[in-house]
């Protein structure tokens, strides 16, 4: 039988280490193989998680974003060692692998009780949640997780990859180590956020993230009742949510033939969804040209909550 998750992986894995030599050529050959294995641990774990729209297509885009992102960053300034790109690729496999039940040691799945990642910390999911229900907790338990594979390894700096993975928390705090754009760490938010939001299928995808933030209650706070609803404030969510962490990694994605076209791929659903808001409100505002310039003031007031919006639309991320 085919297996199209087995099959994603298997190339995933491939593209992975074939970016590693196109990058290094054959200094440390062992780094690709234990990309590779990183790689597919992380995957087949990922493989297992319900939530409808972090899943493993997710971590694949992010993590091939993320490997442009250090090819440029070579490209241009040179001195991203094999180290660094071995940690970077690693933080971006596992960033999202605390959505996973039954992950961490402390999971105890069977009777709905899962570690927060913080401290000795458990909570309650009820019967029948998706991993989603870990969405608050997924940054953390994904720290967990990192400890419990990696800590004390005499190749793999476990800190540096929890450095990068705590900076793909989002919304962003506003204390200072949050506010890195350009170290690795900077980096590896950008690459989560391009990586999301780059996906030639991301506004078909809209509805699966709609119903996560449902399943959290997000939905509730910012007023959201359909998918239509996320989508038509996608483009000021990138504008004012999204874009200020991501400079510097366009920069380095613009250096590249595969990065050019992921910043295409990401203005593409960006200006998509501009246009239908100005076709919308185009449509809106013809009877009121029709009928003596009367205007129409239901919509009057929504802008107030647009700030609100900005910054819990990417909960999820």
């Amino acid at each position: 039988m085919i297996n199209a998750t087995a099959i994603l992986i298997d190339v995933f894995v491939q593209q992975l280490q074939a970016g590693y030599r196109r990058t290094y050529g054959g200094f440390k050959p062992n780094y690709p193989e234990i990309i590779a294995w990183a790689g597919t641990m992380a995957l087949e774990n990922i493989a297992n998680c319900d939530a409808l729209y972090h899943n493993v297509e997710h971590t694949m885009l992010v993590t091939l974003v993320g490997q442009e992102i250090l090819r440029g960053k070579h490209i241009r300034e040179g001195g991203v060692t094999t180290e660094d790109w071995l940690h970077f690729i690693i933080s971006l496999l596992c960033h999202d692998i605390g959505y996973v039940k039954g992950v961490c040691r402390q999971d105890q799945e069977s009777v709905g009780l899962f570690a927060t990642g913080i401290g000795d910390g458990i909570v309650p999911i009820s019967v029948g949640a998706t991993s989603a229900s870990l969405t608050p907790y997924h940054v953390d338990r994904g720290k967990l997780v990192i400890d419990e594979r990696f800590g004390g390894h005499n190749l793999i700096d476990a800190e540096q990859i929890k450095r990068n993975i705590e900076l793909t928390r989002f919304p962003v705090p506003a204390d200072e180590t949050h506010q890195d754009r350009h170290n690795y760490s900077g980096l590896a938010r950008a690459a989560d956020l391009i990586g999301q939001l780059s996906d030639p299928r991301y506004l078909k995808k809209i509805s699966s993230l709609f119903y996560e933030f449902e399943e959290v209650g997000t939905n509730k706070v910012l007023g959201y009742k359909t998918p239509g609803d996320l989508r038509r404030n996608y483009a000021k969510f990138y504008w004012n949510g999204v874009f200020p962490y991501i400079p510097a990694a366009l920069k380095y994605l613009e250096l590249t033939q595969e990065g050019k076209q992921i910043v295409a791929n990401l203005y593409a659903n960006v200006f998509q969804v501009e246009n239908e808001s100005r076709i919308l409100q185009g449509i809106n505002q013809f009877p009121a040209e029709v009928n003596g310039g009367i205007r129409n003031d239901q919509n009057k007031g929504s802008d107030s909550n647009d700030q609100k919006s900005f910054e819990l639309t990417g909960l999820n991320l």
